[in-house]
């Protein structure tokens, strides 16, 4: 018998302004599992992810996460229930050291409470960030800062993560590197 799912979304509408983005979308995530969202661009594969971290609202339908309704939380609240989201371009603070940068993605207190914990297991994933942990973000290459943001994400000690663009503008041989830290997370 199937597990329930981590993340259901049934027959979701979402709005940009005027313009709908999303029609009747619905999908399950189970734990333990890997789940890819291809598309064109302009597909809402984005628009889905920023509905389900709140920083869009569906204008129908229901999204619940661990089987609570989450559809008009705020991005704070979905956050600290254990969903996390690593944005499109890292979108990391530039003129902040890569240990800073790792530390803002602990700020809600269940990750806070986890903060030593997963800072060492961002440190293991990707050991180029405890090296370089001192380091200014904005000095470092595409490949990296896509690190530095997984690791952020990390921080957050969620129970989901989702990641927007995942090998955008990376070198094939880092994603490889990217692509194999994802399998020992989901692991």
């Amino acid at each position: 018998m199937p597990s329930e799912p981590l993340l259901k979304i049934e027959n979701i509408g979402v709005f940009h302004g005027t313009f709908q983005a999303i029609w009747g979308l619905s999908l399950e995530v189970r734990r333990d599992e890997a789940c890819a969202l291809i598309g064109a661009n302009t597909a809402g594969k984005s628009t889905l992810l920023d509905t389900i971290t709140g920083i869009l609202h569906p204008s129908t339908g229901s999204i619940q996460f661990l089987g609570q309704e989450i559809s008009h939380l705020d991005p704070f609240q979905i956050v600290d229930l254990g969903i996390t989201q690593v944005p499109e371009g890292r979108r990391l603070f530039p003129e902040m050291t890569v240990l800073e940068n790792l530390i803002m993605g602990s700020y809600t207190p269940n990750a806070r409470k986890h903060r030593k914990e997963n800072l060492e297991r961002a440190f293991e994933l990707f050991p180029k960030l405890k090296d370089r942990q001192k380091q200014l973000a904005k000095t470092m290459s595409g490949g990296e800062q896509q690190m530095v943001a997984i690791g952020r994400g990390l921080m957050a000690h969620p129970q989901l993560i989702m990641i927007d663009e995942l090998s955008l503008g990376l070198a094939p041989i880092i994603v490889d590197e990217i692509f194999r830290t994802i399998h020992k997370i989901k692991a």
